[in-house]
């Protein structure tokens, strides 16, 4: 090789190595990959439960209906369920082993990851 291009060489080597130490150290110690997803299930909101009591009786309702409304005896739980989706809970596979976490959004086919280097 002539001298001129064992310099180019050189000076592409040198740019190289000076590239490669200034971004190694923000890849140093994390990887982001894509981990596939295996399984979604919507979260949704509690169910939530609500006393229903019929209104107070009027004059001349008699003893009994005032009693019975005062003990609460014509009251009834009832449960109220919204199914408004909070989340996904999202099952994904990386290192032979399945996963979980609850992100905002339902994701695609794979979910990114931070994996350490050590």
């Amino acid at each position: 090789m002539s001298r001129m291009r064992l310099q180019r060489h050189g000076v592409r080597y040198a740019v190289a190595l000076t590239l490669l130490t200034a971004v190694a150290p923000a890849f140093a110690g994390s990887l982001t990959v894509q981990a596939p997803v295996v399984d979604v299930q919507p979260v949704t909101e509690p169910s939530r439960e609500v006393q229903r009591c019929d209104g107070k009786p009027g004059q001349g309702s008699g003893l009994a209906a005032t009693l019975a409304w005062d003990l609460g005896l014509n009251c009834r739980t009832e449960r109220i369920e919204s199914g408004r989706v909070t989340g996904y809970r999202v099952f994904y596979r990386w290192d032979d082993r399945v996963y979980s976490r609850v992100m905002a959004q339902s994701p695609g086919d794979t979910i990114p990851l931070s994996v350490r280097l050590d």
